[in-house]
């Protein structure tokens, strides 16, 4: 889904949300079936969980569950009914049910009941689970190279089998790992790992973490890695002055080299154009860096950013705001010490030094930044 469609999917929910809780009204989506989780080595009982849209008060609901080894269209056709035994503080709710086969595919819904609007029911979408799959985790790359990668996954439930399967699945196209690497058996839950080899670097790759037993397949969340690329991070810069300001970042991965080229772009004409470099710096090490730009312009807005790259490949940290001082901070002290009468003509003096004039545009826009300055110039 892209972020015109995430944006336009979040408004109209905004609005639902929002229309339900003005007009007191239950919303056609307020109960949502959610997933589930084991609750014992077998491989025969889960805790199956729903969800009450936050807007909604949960003692006001009776919330329950229907399940059976196929789907239904109306849920009162449901075999099996299980009344909910758990909210807690974020509105989810579940309930543990035992005794199942291991090997059974079975649906469930999750269902509430208003009990203050007629007995209003609100029924979330059949979902599915096998008590005898395994569960698996994909966890973050590590080791990596210019061409290679280490893939990483924890098998976290046998789903009650002697042994289970345990792989990656990788490839360029988010919507079609088309590679898998070698299979792996476990007999006991834990951590595994793969590295993969023959990687172009630079170019993004997307994995997940799968593991199959004699019940059930399950794939953990896609991940990615981007071989030979460093990371690196902004911050905002720190003793700002009118003309200088220190950046920092932070290098997290060098990528591979031994070594990796970092520094800061910065410009004041607008986060598209930075088009101003601090002096490059050669690392081995990951860890936070700076460097100082100078000759900046007083009282301007700049905008900053990390980048780091290391012969093969170039990251860049997010844009970060800062502006510069305007410069009659240094003045503070010489112009306390100047007699009341001559005060006015003093800070006009620096002003012109400092701006280039005085016209009234300038004047009011510093004494919009130092409104003291409005009482010296009615001296």
């Amino acid at each position: 889904m892209n972020k015109k469609k995430i944006k336009i999917v979040l408004t109209i929910t905004l609005l639902l949300i929002t229309v339900s809780f003005l007009s007191g009204c239950i919303g056609p989506n307020a109960i949502t079936t959610w997933g589930w989780d084991h609750m014992n080595d077998e491989g025969t009982a889960v805790r199956i969980w729903g969800h009450l849209v936050g807007t909604e008060n949960f003692h006001n609901w009776n919330g329950l569950f229907v399940y059976d080894t196929e789907s239904h269209t109306n849920w009162e056709d449901y075999n099996n009914r299980v009344e909910a035994d758990n909210y807690d503080s974020f509105n989810y709710f579940s309930v543990n049910i035992y005794n199942l086969s291991r090997n059974t595919l079975y649906h469930y819904r999750a269902v509430g009941e208003h009990q203050g609007q007629g007995s209003a029911i609100r029924v979330g979408v059949d979902k599915t689970f096998k008590p005898g799959g395994p569960r698996v985790v994909t966890e973050n790359a590590s080791n990596i190279q210019i061409t290679s990668s280490g893939l990483n996954g924890r098998l976290n439930h046998m789903g009650g089998a002697s042994s289970c399967e345990v792989f990656f699945k990788y490839g360029e196209d988010i919507d079609n790992l088309n590679i898998e690497t070698t299979h792996q058996n476990l007999t006991s839950i834990g951590d595994f790992n793969q590295i993969i080899t023959d990687l172009t670097s630079c170019k993004t790759y997307y994995f997940q973490a799968i593991a199959k037993n004699d019940a059930d397949t399950w794939a953990g969340f896609i991940l990615q890695v981007t071989p030979g690329l460093p990371a690196v991070d902004t911050y905002l810069p720190t003793s700002i002055t009118s003309n200088s300001a220190v950046c920092r970042g932070t290098l997290w991965n060098l990528g591979g080299p031994a070594t990796c080229e970092v520094w800061f772009e910065y410009g004041d004409d607008n986060p598209n154009n930075l088009d101003e470099e601090t002096t490059h710096q050669i690392v081995n090490a990951t860890g936070p860096f700076q460097a100082t730009a100078i000759e900046l312009k007083s009282g301007t807005t700049y905008w900053v950013r990390a980048v780091a790259d290391n012969g093969y490949c170039e990251d860049k940290g997010e844009i970060k705001e800062f502006k510069t001082a305007s410069g009659l901070e240094k003045y503070g002290t010489v112009i306390n010490t100047k007699q009341k009468m001559s005060l006015k003509s003093f800070v006009l003096s620096i002003i012109e030094k400092e701006f280039g004039n005085t016209d009234p545009y300038t004047l009011q826009i510093l004494q919009e930044q130092y409104p003291i300055l409005s009482k010296i110039l009615k001296q």
